[in-house]
């Protein structure tokens, strides 16, 4: 019986690398477009929630990757079903690691559409999202509310959510000061993209602690244990919230995410606040 007990699980596992080992069915918006206007497919979001509020292509499932798990009940019954992974563009890697989760169940055709929902919005096709209030804003540079001032290890800033316990910094706040040149003093901005990416462009002063999705954490949290406030972000803001939120209490305290989409080249880099819901 124990013999057949580790066969069993031998090929399980040998099963489980194969899918990981194996490449990933990457469609173009061409063939993404033509399975949405049939109708043949199942479209998965694999970005957080507050991401997919904030909008998705018309008809996507929410499914994100680290809570598999929880929503892969709620996949087709038919594991011949078309399945459409997608998430923040080109540079996310989330419906990447959906697509192979979904695949380790046995589903035989799952596709991942890199462009994700920014291409898709883009080229103004089909969207959905939570119905927000219309508000008009002051006209003019930013300004951040006083009452959301802080002051951590000496660094002024402002933190943005409904309240402080969220972790994040304020996107738009932070986003001025870093297009016009400015690192708040006694801030470390942290990047927890992969090592190549970070060497292919960086925000100016910027370290490197990767955020390892597979492990759930930071790879090296201690480097976030200094005399300053550390700022986490990344391409969009998804990798942030996530290694933030791995922090326990004690290391988050000095810690802030930035809600934002980043691009560099170099250390030429333009930043975008995500909108608040």
């Amino acid at each position: 019986m124990n013999k057949m007990i580790k066969l069993f699980v031998s090929i399980a596992i040998f099963a489980t690398m194969a899918v990981a080992s194996g490449d990933l069915n990457i469609i173009p918006l061409k063939k993404v477009k033509g399975m949405y206007n049939a109708k043949s497919a199942l479209f998965v979001d694999a970005r957080g929630f507050k991401l997919y509020q904030k909008g998705t292509i018309m008809g996507a499932m929410h499914m994100p990757a680290k809570k598999f798990k929880k929503f892969s009940k709620y996949l087709p019954a038919d594991k011949n079903a078309k399945i459409v992974s997608f998430c923040n563009g080109y540079k996310c890697e989330e419906s990447d690691h959906l697509a192979f989760k979904i695949m380790a169940l046995g589903y035989k055709r799952v596709m991942v559409y890199k462009g994700g929902y920014p291409e898709w919005k883009e080229k103004e096709l089909p969207l959905m999202s939570l119905v927000k209030e219309c508000k008009t804003g002051p006209k003019g540079p930013y300004v951040p509310k006083k009452e959301t001032a802080i002051n951590i290890n000496g660094a002024k800033a402002y933190w943005g959510g409904e309240e402080i316990e969220d972790g994040m910094i304020d996107q738009f706040w932070l986003a001025d000061q870093l297009n016009n040149g400015k690192v708040p003093a006694n801030i470390q901005l942290v990047d927890v993209r992969k090592a190549e990416q970070f060497n292919e462009g960086h925000l100016p002063g910027a370290i490197n602690v990767p955020w390892l999705a597979d492990d759930d954490k930071l790879s090296d949290a201690s480097k976030l244990t200094g005399k300053k406030l550390y700022v986490i972000y990344c391409n969009t803001g998804m990798q942030s919230t996530d290694a933030r939120g791995s922090l326990d209490d004690d290391a988050a305290a000095n810690v802030l995410y930035f809600d934002a989409n980043v691009k560099c080249e170099g250390t030429k880099c333009t930043t975008v606040a995500n909108e608040n819901l």
